[in-house]
């Protein structure tokens, strides 16, 4: 599953003390718009990570899936910083997912 390309230009305001409704709306649109708000809010979680083969067996090989949600993630998670200021981004450091950041 391809996720379309998230125009960053569209990104104009970088959170900082006096901002966070600017901010928020701003980001929250362009992700609704690219259906991907779901990773922030919790909606969209993070598929099986391994493929079960049976009642008892779990193989370890990870499944496609997976690999596509963790990669959206993460470049949701960068798209993230690059939109904070550095007071702001102490409170993401850490974070393994975009929506516990």
């Amino acid at each position: 599953m391809k996720e379309p390309e998230v125009n960053l230009g569209l990104i104009t305001i970088r959170l900082k003390d006096d901002n966070f409704l600017k901010w928020r709306y701003q980001l929250e649109s362009v992700l609704d718009g690219y259906d991907l708000f779901g990773h922030f809010e919790g909606s969209n979680i993070a598929l099986p990570k391994f493929a079960i083969l049976d009642k008892e067996c779990v193989t370890s090989k990870l499944t496609a899936a997976y690999k596509d949600w963790v990669q959206v993630d993460k470049a949701l998670i960068s798209l993230l910083i690059a939109t904070l200021f550095d007071d702001a981004l102490k409170y993401v450091i850490g974070c393994k997912t975009t929506h516990d950041a």
